[in-house]
């Protein structure tokens, strides 16, 4: 193979310049994991138990919020951001628009939304839905029912969740 030309090595740099100045503006976001924020999720609680479990629902249902969050991030085609409120997020339509809104003002792409019901001592279920951050459009939905009122089952929970948000949300 020839050696090029010293005006050919010249030139080189110059031609990089010119491709790198025409890629589209959406080539360089493309390679940018997606962000999606994550609402703090809420609990319900409908099993009639006697014992009063409310601190440790409560340190769950944070601790569930916070691993939602990591796990999302982890592997790194996904970003993930905090939509605190005061206690749990409301998930009526008022609300989840307002969370709508934050998550768009924060560029985030996807807002997730969830809540856990405990039905039994057993028995408990979470319903998440991710929304289209810009349109409200929804993007997926689960509902699931997990065993466990203790924190190995909220945990399985949780991961679930986020691996389920991994694999269906496309980086943008």
């Amino acid at each position: 193979m020839p050696a090029l030309s010293a005006a050919t090595r010249r030139r080189v740099p110059v031609l990089l310049a010119v491709l790198i100045a025409l890629a589209p503006a959406g080539a360089a976001r493309a390679a940018e994991p997606a962000r999606v924020a994550v609402a703090d999720i809420g609990f319900t609680d409908s099993s009639g138990e006697a014992r009063d479990q409310r601190s440790q629902h409560e340190a769950r249902r944070l601790a569930l919020s916070s691993e939602v969050r990591t796990d999302i991030g982890r592997e790194g085609a996904l970003q993930s951001l905090a939509l605190s409120c005061d206690g749990a997020c409301r998930l009526d339509a008022e609300g989840v628009e307002a969370l709508r809104q934050r998550a768009q003002a924060e560029d985030a792409g996807f807002l997730l939304v969830g809540s856990v019901h405990k039905m039994s001592t057993l028995v408990l279920s979470m319903r998440v839905a991710v929304l289209d951050a810009a349109t409200g459009k929804l993007v997926f939905e689960r509902l699931l029912s997990f065993r466990g009122d203790n924190d190995e089952g909220w945990r399985h929970a949780g991961a679930y969740v986020a691996r389920e948000v991994a694999e269906q949300l496309p980086p943008r």
